[in-house]
């Protein structure tokens, strides 16, 4: 027994002694010193190494997981043929490139005195967790850490290069300070966990891709005292991004699609800005406000773009611009900007698609006297400006279709003197823009307030109605037939309705944004529905501030329910309600009510119209919601105040005489209008709607198509 004791013992020592090991080496001896038999995990080297002993350990050690590197010197190897790749020379205090890639190390230190890591040295290490680098660390070359399990890392500012993809990839990746000279090209790409970033005083550059797809980075900490001159292509593309403050570090160059993609709001420029590439802040859905460098006088300065004292454009005398063009798609797709006072300036050159689809309610659109050209739809798609206003004095060229899709004869052009006026009015696209001169009108706006609004439709009625006013004739005549009818009322409205269609939800909720907002409401009642129901949604009117005779704002009906019609109801009986479904976004709808005598809504509460709603056969929806938003109400005075969201609830919950209904048979439908014709499809206009059942039963109700 005790024989068979000591034998375990021994074995057990054994192998203990087998899975770590210190050794201490001799340059290119490793292989010497360590049994390739021994099924070595931990490794613990002292005295100096070359490139051979971390080839043995590269293509010996397969289950190696600890390594203690920090009591080696790394000498340098230049003889005999390639080791790694192609590669026969290697450097002193440099781990070898591919040396531990794909390695199962967990735990690695790195000699103290350290200079360089090579080219995808530690690459694939898949349960590397954590790794410090030395204070004399130089140089990361590319890919040296790509697909680690790093959880978080710290660049020493030693680091005066670093390469390619460095930590790209690593997937488990939350944290990181960089203290070096540059963040490297693909540094972080893809680190989908990277949420914390600090930023040293010595970083110059943010290459390329250097956060992209970085979807938790909200923000980056920068040290106040960097003095950053490039923040080249893609850096944050398709990042968390949302706060990043660049304005005092002298950035002289944003690179192509930089901050494309991102969830910033707002961002201030340096006033060392004078490249801001190509789509650099484009697709941003939150971007509100951009701050542009405006005129500065620093010659010679070389500040922040590249340029040095030599160069006579940035030492020549007087003012001069910081940025000069805006680039092709610099803001294309950032819907909700607001660039009325953006461009400063200085700025000659506004690219082609520059401002495509900068769709916000703007109210005036500001050209600065620099302009002096705008590429091919540049700002097509801008169709919540109001107003153009541009202090260029001499007509700027034009590329193809810059404003196209713009409803340019609606928005007044205002030029810096009656002379440029006459030059606008006859140039090419510019012509088509409306000049308040004295001859031309902005058709529709009645009231002569700038803008075409609901309340144009109730000043009109009131003149039509003798209530006299100071209205705009040639204005008022809508359908342009030469005298002011109540056709021109209808045809007010249709022109709103298809306004609206053409507008996405975000931009029609942008619209009132300039309106006082009143705390009267609307509200919905709840029905209950199922699939292939039809059912009838009243909207009540609770208004204790001000009296009111028309209204306007959009339906949002849940997937898989149609608006079929809108009538006046109770207080809005002498309502007419028009609507118009959306061409942008699906189950949006436009109604508009308004009386053609002007009549107002009576008393404080109480239903004013219903919506019939139809449910198709695939409905499913156990409960859903309806919202009335852009909710516009004009008073008796033609005054126009915004009001705030209401939402109603539809479920399925089909009790009582409702169930009795809904689970009759229709034996046949029939459509009567206003006239008394009948017809089994429905009518333009006001349509009663009979519904026969197969037990004899007739229900009818009055929709609006």
């Amino acid at each position: 027994m005790r024989k068979l004791f000591f034998m375990l013992l021994l074995a057990a020592i054994t192998t203990l002694s087998c899975q770590a090991l210190s050794v201490t080496n001799t340059s290119g001896r490793l292989a010497q010193a360590i049994d390739e038999e021994l099924d070595i995990t931990s490794l613990t080297v002292t005295g100096t190494m070359d490139a051979r002993d971390f080839l043995f350990i590269t293509n010996s050690l397969a289950n190696l997981t600890t390594l203690d590197l920090s009591g080696v010197t790394i000498t340098p190897y230049s003889k005999g043929s390639a080791l790694y790749g192609t590669v026969t020379a290697y450097q002193e205090n440099e781990i070898p490139r591919t040396a531990f890639f794909g390695k199962k190390l967990t735990s690695v230190t790195l000699p103290d005195n350290l200079e360089s890591i090579g080219f995808a040295a530690f690459a694939g290490c898949y349960q590397l967790r954590s790794i410090t680098l030395p204070a004399t660390l130089a140089y990361i070359d590319d890919y040296a850490f790509a697909g680690t399990a790093l959880t978080s890392i710290e660049v020493p500012q030693s680091v005066q290069l670093m390469g390619k993809g460095v930590f790209s990839r690593c997937e488990s990746m939350t944290s990181a300070v960089i203290n070096g000279r540059t963040i490297g090209d693909f540094a972080f790409l893809g680190d989908i966990k990277l949420a914390n970033v600090n930023v040293g005083a010595s970083v110059s550059k943010i290459g390329r891709g250097a956060f992209n797809g970085c979807k938790l980075l909200q923000t980056l900490n920068i040290d106040p005292a960097c003095h950053m001159t490039r923040i080249d292509e893609e850096a944050f593309i398709n990042s968390g991004l949302q706060n990043i403050n660049i304005k005092s570090l002298g950035v002289g160059t944003i690179g192509d699609w930089a901050f494309a993609q991102t969830k910033l709001s707002s961002l201030q420029l340096s006033d060392e800005t004078t490249t801001l590439g190509e789509g650099a802040l484009a697709h941003n859905p939150l971007l509100t406000t951009v701050t542009l460098p405006g005129l500065a006088h620093r010659p010679g300065s070389g500040r922040g773009n590249g340029n040095d004292d030599d160069n006579p454009r940035f030492n020549a005398p007087g003012p001069r611009h910081s940025l000069d063009r805006i680039s092709d798609y610099t803001f294309a797709g950032d819907e909700v900007l607001q660039p009325g006072s953006m461009l400063q300036e200085g700025v000659a050159v506004i690219g082609n698609y520059a401002l495509y689809n900068v769709c916000a309610d703007i109210d005036t659109m500001r050209l600065p006297s620099s302009v002096v050209y705008l590429g091919d739809r540049a700002m097509a798609g801008m169709t919540g400006m109001q107003v153009l206003k541009t202090n260029a004095a001499d007509v700027p060229l034009l590329g193809e279709e810059v404003w196209f899709g713009v409803d340019q004869p609606n928005i007044p052009l205002i030029a810096p003197s009656a002379e440029s006026t006459d030059r606008y009015r006859v140039a090419d696209q510019w012509m088509y823009f409306f000049f308040n001169t004295g001859d031309d009108y902005l058709l529709g706006d009645v009231n002569g307030d700038g803008s075409v609004t609901i309340a144009d439709v109730t000043t009109l009625i009131d003149y039509l109605l003798g209530g006299g006013g100071d209205v705009d004739v040639r204005a008022s005549d809508v359908n342009k037939d030469g005298s002011v009818t109540i056709a021109d009322v209808t045809t007010l409205i249709d022109m709103l309705l298809g306004g609206n269609a053409g507008k996405s939800l975000q931009n029609l909720r942008l619209l009132g944004k300039r309106l006082p907002v009143t705390s009267d409401a609307l509200a919905l009642s709840t029905v209950s529905m199922r699939a292939g129901d039809t059912r009838t949604i009243e909207v009540a009117l609770n208004n204790d501030e001000h009296d009111y005779t028309a209204l306007q704002c959009e339906v949002v009906l849940p997937e898989g329910l149609t608006l079929f019609g809108v009538n006046g109801i109770d207080r809005g009986s002498e309502h007419n309600y028009f609507n118009r479904v959306n061409t942008v976004e699906e189950n949006v709808y436009t109604i508009m009510g308004v009386s053609f005598t002007n009549a107002k809504y009576a008393g404080s509460e109480g239903n004013v119209m219903s919506l019939t709603v139809t449910a198709t056969e695939e409905y499913g929806a156990r409960q859903a919601e309806v919202v009335l938003t852009n909710v516009v109400l004009v008073t008796t005075d033609n005054e126009t105040y915004l009001a705030g969201d209401a939402t109603g609830m539809i479920n399925d919950n089909l009790t009582g005489v409702e169930q009795l209904t809904a689970d009759k048979e229709v034996a046949g439908i029939r459509y009567i209008n206003v006239a008394g014709q009948e017809s089994d499809t429905p009518f333009d206009g006001m349509n009663i709607v009979v519904t026969t059942y197969t037990d004899g039963t007739i229900s009818t109700v009055k929709v609006l198509k």
